[in-house]
């Protein structure tokens, strides 16, 4: 069941993240970015939906989950600043090296163990700053 709630598009991020760490641990370092990717995205979304105006939410939900462009974290960035929400600066410090997409599903091979444990930790810490935010 797709998510509809703030609270389900964490769960989501959660597990994602999960996942990657998984991975991680098996050094499977390019899958680990790809699914921790979606961590981000998740949790980005669950931000957006929590602070849309309820009589909004239905609308926002169907735009969130629709169409290829809202899996790419600047144009989820873009729809956060719109209403008034600005990442904290340690975490816009590290999103400006993050160079996640939905293309990755079609590498091969392997990533850099070093950057693909600091892409998990911005991961993670979007995901507990979005936390912090949804009840």
């Amino acid at each position: 069941m797709p998510p509809t709630t703030p609270r389900d598009f964490l769960k989501v991020a959660a597990q994602r993240l999960t996942t990657a760490e998984i991975l991680l641990r098996e050094k499977l370092t390019l899958d680990a970015q790809y699914i921790g990717g979606y961590a981000v995205e998740c949790s980005f979304k669950a931000l957006v939906l929590q602070r849309t105006p309820d009589p909004d939410k239905p609308e926002k939900l169907k735009l969130l989950t629709s169409g290829a462009k809202m899996h790419r974290a600047e144009v989820l960035l873009g729809e956060l600043k719109e209403l008034g929400v600005a990442l904290p600066l340690d975490i816009a410090k590290r999103m400006r090296r993050f160079d996640w997409t939905t293309a990755l599903r079609y590498e091969t091979g392997r990533r850099d163990t070093g950057e693909t444990i600091a892409f998990l930790k911005t991961a993670k810490a979007i995901y507990d700053w979005v936390e912090g935010q949804v009840p």
